[in-house]
């Protein structure tokens, strides 16, 4: 096997004071080494491009040393000879895109013609040739199909867009396909079908030219029927008594008859009785006149103010129904309504005209046989009579209700009739929205399967013209690394084209005027030294290469692009270096090489390590410094930084007076934390300053305003990280503000989700990230700036 890198020492090469290799840790086929911005990176993939050179790169610290052990038991050193590897080691990093492209020009340096036998390509543009040809005939039938399928939506919106307008009676205003594909961008369900009577009234509503006439309320009702026919029973059973004579006691009818008669005699002067012919004695006519004058005129006078008053009862509730209006007359949506309210109060009030009608006949035989005790009969005397008063007193407020609705509309008339078109068009669309979306669901169908066709021709015939290409003169090189570029951007704008004197670069088929993009220089750049791997005769399986973060402003898109073209063109070199800052990147190596450096299977040898470049302030020293670990466990094993980032702040709360060799990035990694911990308790939109806030106010946090404020300072302090190669920026908290917002912080994960804070510090207590032997940090007064304390 090829020579390859199995240990180093750094030494006086910026953060690296005197870096080696640990005994624990093996540099084997692959090789992830991820860092913090300013962990020394770039200062690793400069010694690289030394040995690659041959030469000591000048921009190397001055009095810088580095010694490299091979496999082979060759040690190269920097003040010896280390060009061995020169042909073998190729490196990719800032200084190759400065060396390769002129970006100004927007020329490349040239690029080796990389030859391909004319044969093959032959052979394989015919097998794609005719492929093409299939799927052309494929081609042409989903069109047809999608053609058909398009035809039947569209006539099927239009029909039942027509029909709608029909329903809606829209004279003069347009309702057609394209209202009914806008008004189906909402979801119509059972809510908005309405019953058959709901239509019915609707579209009455909706119908409807003017509206109905304004109405009167109606008049409060006094009734006291209940205190009506107490008196009532009270002079039913009163009698004359005592004061009639005793011949008269058996004959109460006559009681009437003998009053009219005494008046008559009297007024007539008669002095003998026309009815027997005797004579009329003074103490008879006398005796007579004290029963007529007295009690009894006062008895019957009660009688017939009863009568008069039970007569008023009974006019009152039937000029009250009267007035009752017609259902006929109020707005359509509330007839049911009203109907119903208008039936109760009719029935109540027949029920006290029956109750009048019955005193009134029972009054008329008590003045015929006064001294008589009358039967009550079938006369409702009980208490009820006083709860149907007050539910007619109700019954009439409910009217009022009804009508006062009714008058409301009526002011309100246009609005009303457009609700209830509005209902109307909901219920109709409600009842065809499964059959739109069938339609739609087919029509989309076969959009879709045209698409993958046409997808599919037009991948053909771009390899089929790319295959035309390769086999020209002075086009292969140029059209690989355009290839290249569009799979690893996902875009296609961008190509190397070949002129008669050398390459161009194009941005969407013109030449490109102005500068590139970050991610644009990237991907040239790292798709132009993909393609140098075999050139000059060189073999890839013979190759060491190291890449120094291939990616620069890539979305997740791009980044998953970009790294299966990096592992296509580089997982069968004999040695490969990734070396990077980017979290996402980091992210991307490991999901392709975490199975090589831990085989699930313990006879399988792994083939890969994961490293990290640890950036720590040692006692003593004025800036960082740096040296090659294992990957931590908590990057390892999450694709986040949050539990890398807890356990970095759970270590600097515990520790004395909150020194840690982390403390230059602790301000940072705190907001980031806290950050990550809002962002899944309060999910949504608000910035960070708006959820510290919320839980200041909303939350049983147990937390004074101080310890909020502390918590505010912070947000308002620290840069926006959006992950960890973001984290190392100066702070101007002092250690002893960092150390009680690491306190508070803590003490707040723990009041809001006890669970949630549990877990991630058993997280922590499962492994320890930083080893034990790790130098003592730095002594530092407590209200030293952070910036100040940590770099010079």
């Amino acid at each position: 096997m090829s020579q390859s890198i199995q240990k180093f020492t750094l030494k006086k090469l910026g953060v690296f004071k005197n870096c080696s290799i640990p005994q624990t840790i093996r540099l084997l086929r692959y090789n992830l080494i991820y860092g913090f911005n300013g962990s020394g990176k770039t200062t690793l993939s400069r010694v690289f491009g030394s040995l690659e050179a041959g030469v000591l790169r000048t921009d190397l610290p001055d009095g810088g040393m580095f010694d490299i052990q091979l496999s082979d038991g060759v040690t190269l050193k920097s003040t010896g000879d280390y060009s061995a590897l020169k042909d073998r080691l190729l490196v990719f990093n800032v200084d190759f895109v400065e060396d390769n492209f002129k970006w100004k020009e927007g020329t490349a340096n040239p690029i080796f013609h990389l030859g391909r036998e004319q044969v093959e390509l032959a052979k394989h543009l015919k097998k794609v040739s005719t492929k093409k040809n299939e799927m052309e005939i494929q081609r042409t039938t989903a069109r047809k199909d999608h053609t058909n399928k398009n035809k039947a939506f569209a006539d099927y919106k239009r029909i039942t867009a027509k029909s709608i307008s029909d329903h809606l009676s829209l004279v003069g205003r347009s309702y057609e396909a394209p209202n009914l594909a806008s008004d189906y961008s909402v979801t119509y369900g059972e809510a908005h079908k309405l019953s058959e009577d709901e239509r019915r009234i609707a579209h009455q509503t909706a119908m409807q030219k003017t509206p109905f006439g304004k109405l009167d309320l109606l008049d409060d009702l006094d009734l006291n029927t209940w205190n009506l026919v107490n008196r009532v029973q009270s002079v039913l059973n009163n009698t004359i008594g005592d004061i009639v004579v005793e011949d008269l006691r058996s004959h109460d009818l006559m009681l009437t008859w003998i009053q009219d008669g005494l008046i008559y005699h009297e007024n007539h002067g008669l002095s003998s009785c026309l009815f027997c012919g005797n004579g009329l004695t003074k103490n008879r006519l006398q005796s007579l006149q004290d029963i007529i004058n007295g009690e009894f005129n006062k008895f019957t006078h009660a009688i017939t103010t009863l009568k008069a008053e039970t007569q008023r009862l009974w006019d009152s509730c039937v000029a009250m129904e009267k007035t009752i209006p017609s259902i006929n007359d109020l707005s359509p949506s509330l007839r049911s309504e009203s109907e119903t309210a208008a039936s109760s109060l009719k029935n109540s009030l027949k029920a006290v005209s029956e109750t009048a009608q019955m005193i009134l006949g029972l009054l008329a035989q008590k003045l015929e046989a006064p001294n008589s005790r009358i039967d009550l009969g079938t006369l409702d005397t009980t208490p009820r009579i006083s709860s149907r008063d007050e539910s007619i007193a109700r019954q009439i407020v409910d009217l009022n209700n009804i009508i006062t609705k009714h008058n409301v509309e009526y002011s309100n008339f246009d609005n009303v009739k457009a609700a209830a078109k509005k209902r109307l068009k909901e219920h109709y669309l409600s009842l065809s929205q499964m059959d739109y979306l069938a339609y739609q669901k087919d029509e989309k169908n076969t959009k879709t399967e045209l698409d993958c066709i046409e997808a599919e021709y037009i991948s053909l015939l771009e390899e089929e013209e790319q295959l035309k290409k390769d086999m020209r003169k002075h086009g292969p090189a140029a059209e690989k690394i355009s290839k290249m570029i569009r799979n690893y951007l996902g875009r296609t704008e961008l190509e190397v084209a070949a002129l008669e004197d050398g390459y161009e670069l194009r941005r969407s088929g013109e030449p490109v005027k102005g500068s590139l993009s970050e991610g644009e220089k990237t991907a040239i750049a790292l798709c132009y030294f993909l393609s140098t791997l075999e050139a000059e005769g060189r073999k890839r399986q013979n190759l060491i290469v190291v890449i120094d973060d291939p990616v620069s402003s890539l979305d997740t898109k791009a980044l998953n692009y970009s790294f299966s073209i990096l592992k296509a063109a580089l997982g069968d070199v004999n040695q490969l270096f990734l070396l990077t800052h980017n979290l996402h990147f980091m992210n991307e190596a490991k999901k392709w090489l975490k199975n090589k450096a831990y085989p699930r299977d313990s006879t399988t040898t792994p083939t890969a390590t994961l490293l990290f470049l640890d950036a720590i302030q040692k006692n003593g020293d004025d800036g960082l410094s740096s040296s090659i670990k294992e990957l931590p466990k908590y990057i390892r094993d999450y694709e986040s930084e949050y539990q890398y980032l807890f356990y970095l702040v759970r270590q600097f709360a515990q520790s004395p007076d909150g020194l840690t060799g982390y403390l230059y990035v602790m301000p940072n990694a705190m907001r980031k934390v806290l950050e990550i911990f809002l962002a899944f308790k309060l999910p949504g939109s608000d910035g960070l300053s708006s959820k510290v806030a919320t839980i200041a106010t909303k939350f049983n946090h147990g937390l004074d305003e101080g310890c909020i404020h502390a918590l505010d300072r912070l947000v308002q302090l620290e840069s926006h990280a959006d992950n960890l190669d973001d984290l190392i920026t100066f702070s101007s908290m002092t250690i002893e503000e960092t150390k009680n917002a690491a306190d508070i912080l803590l003490k707040m994960m723990s009041a809001l989700d006890e669970d949630h804070y549990r877990r991630l510090c058993n997280i922590c207590r499962e492994d320890s990230l930083i080893d034990s032997s790790q130098p003592q940090p730095v002594s530092i007064n407590p209200s030293t700036e952070i910036g100040t304390a940590t770099f010079k």
